[in-house]
């Protein structure tokens, strides 16, 4: 009885894992996202379109979701599959230095450098009724 209610919860557990495929994809989105999203930040908080509260505020939320995305990566997919998080991840810091110092430009070299670390997919545009 024991052995089956053991292989219940393994079962059931692996069900609600992705792929490890699937996990790698969507930790390979995930980090182009948030690559061009402190790229896009950062240009925006250069040109003083954007607070620095709200520029450290989108740093906080970048590292918190990469830090979430790069775990569940791991857990199903392995090192391999968390690499593009973590290559986007290893910017964040430099980016929230640059911030603290007020170095506008550092932090835009530095959040180029994440989008540039995996590109994020680009959308096919959608064709718009006349």
């Amino acid at each position: 009885m024991r052995w089956l209610a053991l292989t219940a919860a393994v079962s059931i557990a692996a069900a609600c894992s992705p792929s490890p495929e699937k996990a790698a994809r969507e930790a390979k989105q995930a980090a182009g996202s948030w690559g061009a999203t402190l790229s896009a930040a950062a240009e925006h908080w250069g040109s003083n379109e954007i607070s620095t509260s709200y520029f450290q505020s989108v740093l906080t939320q970048a590292r918190s979701s990469l830090t979430k995305e790069a775990q569940s990566a791991r857990k199903s997919g392995g090192d391999t599959a968390a690499a593009p998080v973590d290559a986007v991840a290893s910017h964040v810091d430099v980016i929230a230095d640059a911030a603290r110092r007020g170095d506008r430009a550092a932090a835009i070299e530095a959040a180029h450098a994440a989008a540039m670390a995996v590109p994020a997919d680009k959308t096919a545009p959608v064709a718009r009724p006349k």
